[in-house]
């Protein structure tokens, strides 16, 4: 595995980490650790989307995620494979798969939790 591989994946293990079958550590501590800040300018969605192939679990980890949310910020991801912004209707879009589906949304998701551009 790569380095590059390596911090792509801890990226994606931030839904995990920041549940209670994970660490349980804050969004704010999980994207800390991650160096999500500074990571986040040199990868794209389509980068993570081989990961996910790769890890199947975690499609299943996001889905798990965004059905546990108990905030209205942020983005949410559906089975189905659309994602959008709770009360935002203009936001919602449909993925061709489920793991192109994750992989836009774990992006959206954590920038917008990192306040980083269009995610925010």
């Amino acid at each position: 595995m790569t380095d590059r591989y390596s911090r792509l994946h801890a990226i994606l293990g931030i839904g995990h980490a920041t549940s209670m079958r994970g660490a349980g550590i804050s969004m704010r501590e999980a994207l800390k650790v991650a160096d999500y800040a500074e990571r986040r300018p040199g990868f794209s969605a389509s980068e993570l989307r081989p990961i996910i192939t790769d890890h199947p679990e975690l499609i299943e980890q996001w889905l798990s995620y965004s059905e546990d949310k108990r905030t209205d910020g942020g983005w949410y991801i559906q089975r189905d494979g659309k994602i959008g912004r709770v009360l935002k209707p203009a936001t919602e879009r449909q993925c061709a798969t489920i793991q192109e589906a994750v992989a836009e949304y774990v992006v959206l998701e954590l920038d917008f939790w990192a306040h980083i551009g269009e995610g925010v």
